[in-house]
């Protein structure tokens, strides 16, 4: 969903889930507007799991200091692209700036792997489950767990990680810094306090994507 100047939405689950009951897993991202586009139209994208390409991972190089990387190879695990570009590939979301949004599945414990963004992004590895070890080589490594969230430096264009437990699961998110200023308040994001006033203002008076 692309608030733009402003929707007002609400978000549940399904009537048949709240009867059935289950695990219900969801993560929630807010990706900040440039100022050229804060005011654009309210649009909302649905994104189904068919809709999303899946792409086998390449292992990373025995040279630590390498960043060289081998043949897509399907049992080391894949990526859905949901956002952005991976190996080529390009994933169903529109956005307005450069963004990567990756979900990672690593089946195999102790086999490295080479993930690539471009130059100066911003990076963020989060593990939904299992846990992971990151680093250039074994003794840089750290260790991140379930729930747990690495935040990387913008230097460089490879990650390279591996699954300390089986079935360990990753979402990488990656985009071009917007190097604006940020004023937020509630749920307006805004680049000066006085765009925040009149957000607020908009909202009491019902304008809210008018």
């Amino acid at each position: 969903m692309t608030a733009g100047r402003g929707i007002i939405h609400e978000e549940y689950h399904s009537t048949a889930f709240a009867k059935s009951g289950g695990t219900f897993e969801m993560c929630q991202l807010w990706i900040n507007l440039p100022a050229k586009d804060k005011m654009h139209e309210p649009r909302y994208q649905p994104i189904t799991s068919k809709d999303i390409p899946v792409v086998p991972l390449r292992a990373a190089s025995d040279d630590a200091a390498s960043c060289d990387a081998g043949e897509p190879d399907p049992q080391l695990g894949s990526v859905r692209v949901i956002a952005g570009e991976f190996d080529g590939t390009r994933g169903p979301a529109m956005t307005f700036s450069p963004v990567e949004l990756w979900d990672v599945s690593l089946p195999l414990a102790g086999k490295s792997v080479l993930l690539r963004l471009p130059e100066g992004h911003n990076a963020i590895v989060f593990v939904r489950k299992g846990s992971i070890a990151l680093g250039p080589s074994e003794a840089e490594q750290q260790q991140v767990g379930a729930q747990g969230v690495a935040l990387l430096q913008r230097e460089g264009t490879a990650i390279r990680l591996q699954a300390e437990q089986p079935d360990t699961q990753v979402i990488v998110l990656g985009g071009k810094p917007l190097d604006e200023p940020i004023a937020a308040q509630g749920p307006f994001v805004m680049n000066t306090q006085q765009e925040i006033a009149q957000a607020n203002a908009d909202f009491r008076s019902g304008k809210m994507g008018r």
